[in-house]
């Protein structure tokens, strides 16, 4: 019976620390041959995830018409096959709903629920990207994600320590300033980019990584009271060339 109890322990200690990692994760498109691949974690490392949070994937093309997409599972992860002519993929990812308690630390459920304790932090987290595969003028502004980076000029084009000014949007319009933070470099091997405050109105400057693939990171707390948020997690990934 020891050796249950300490065996039970040992299972909660991990799935609480699964649940602790899973909530600081990133998540990114990227273009591979006729695939696009939803990655999930950070860049150099990745995690499985259920392909039912996957809640809509969508290719977009130069007239800017939208396809959805079928995600397909593969290996606890997942991809689309691009079986058109697209100018930008987009995913949107329901990572439910997250307490921050003082006696359990981070715990992630599939809806609200009561829990014990004293409750720091609670609401709902949502993951989003959208990746460029082609530039087109359109892409210069939002295109309908609730929350977006936007490239004011073709990224793909850029060198290695070029500057990308970008803006970031919130249901269409420019993000708040408070509880919105960006990455200040596309750097893909940088598993936990510096981040950088934005300025009301105004482009933030994104320095560009080594030739390849791109990956800048937004985050956006919204808040509804004291203890309760929505959590947003996006990201735009592009190539250089």
């Amino acid at each position: 019976m020891k050796v249950f109890r300490i065996a039970l322990g040992l299972m909660s200690l991990l799935i609480l620390f699964a649940a602790t990692s899973a909530q600081a994760h990133d998540m990114w498109l990227q273009k591979k041959g006729d695939k696009a691949w939803l990655l999930y974690g950070h860049p150099g490392s990745t995690d499985p995830y259920p392909l039912s949070r996957i809640t809509k994937m969508t290719g977009i093309t130069a007239n800017q018409w939208g396809v959805e997409l079928e995600p397909v599972e593969h290996k606890g992860e997942a991809f689309a096959w691009l079986n058109d002519d697209f100018a930008v993929l987009t995913v949107d990812f329901d990572n439910k709903y997250w307490y921050n308690t003082e006696e359990d630390g981070w715990r992630n459920f599939l809806d609200p629920r009561e829990v014990r304790g004293t409750i720091i932090d609670e609401g709902r987290s949502w993951k989003l990207s959208k990746e460029i595969i082609a530039w087109q003028p359109f892409l210069a502004k939002p295109i309908g994600q609730r929350a977006e980076i936007v490239p004011l000029k073709d990224p793909t084009t850029l060198k290695p320590g070029d500057t990308l000014p970008v803006m970031l949007y919130y249901e269409g319009k420019p993000m708040p300033v408070e509880g919105a933070q960006v990455s200040v470099t596309s750097d893909a091997a940088a598993e936990h980019p510096e981040m950088g405050k934005l300025e009301a109105q105004k482009p933030f400057n994104v320095t560009v990584g080594p030739t390849g693939h791109q990956i800048i990171i937004g985050k956006y707390e919204h808040r509804l009271d004291e203890t309760r948020r929505v959590w947003f997690a996006f990201s735009l990934t592009f190539t250089t060339r």
